[in-house]
């Protein structure tokens, strides 16, 4: 993706990996700043949809040596709660196994000490105080056909009056 001069600014583009008919190209953000990131972001922030057929995924995935990604997760608590039951769950990211599964593209699940292994950067969805916080999950793979995160296996939580929304980041591809 050399577009010639000097300033390589981050920006827009299309591209087309399976080098086909130009009607299965997709909008990609290539941050030449970032080492040459091909970055594709979701069609919505809460969506773990990227608009990108298998095909074209596959030839990414083909063209990359490693993907990144990015998943936070948004909880509200009730502070009412008893956190001294030690019956229930506290919350989605907080539990005896500490952390959601999550499903890649090539439908390998993440586990502890695998090349899916997610690095919790953030851990603040076990504070129960009535206040927003998020606990977020990063992402970093040299198998890059295991990017984009496809689906979530949230636990589900016992506290009253819990909320939660899940942000989604771009998968970039290097």
């Amino acid at each position: 993706m050399d577009h010639g001069g000097k300033n390589k600014i981050p920006d827009w583009f299309w591209i087309d990996p399976n080098l086909g008919c130009t009607s299965d190209a997709f909008k990609v953000f290539c941050n030449f700043t970032g080492g040459g990131q091909t970055c594709l972001h979701p069609v919505a922030s809460d969506k773990l949809e990227f608009g990108v057929g298998k095909v074209q995924m596959k030839f990414l995935h083909l063209l990359s040596s490693e993907a990144s990604q990015s998943i936070t997760f948004h909880c509200l608590g009730d502070s009412t709660y008893n956190t001294k039951d030690k019956s229930s769950s506290t919350g989605p990211v907080q539990r005896e196994d500490s952390k959601p599964w999550f499903i890649g593209w090539n439908k390998h699940i993440s586990e502890k000490d695998t090349l899916l292994e997610p690095n919790l950067i953030q851990d603040e969805c076990k504070i129960q105080d009535g206040s927003w916080h998020q606990s977020r999950f990063f992402f970093h793979t040299q198998d890059s056909c295991q990017l984009p995160i496809i689906d979530i296996q949230e636990f589900s939580s016992s506290l009253r009056n819990y909320q939660l929304h899940i942000e989604i980041g771009p998968v970039c591809f290097l």
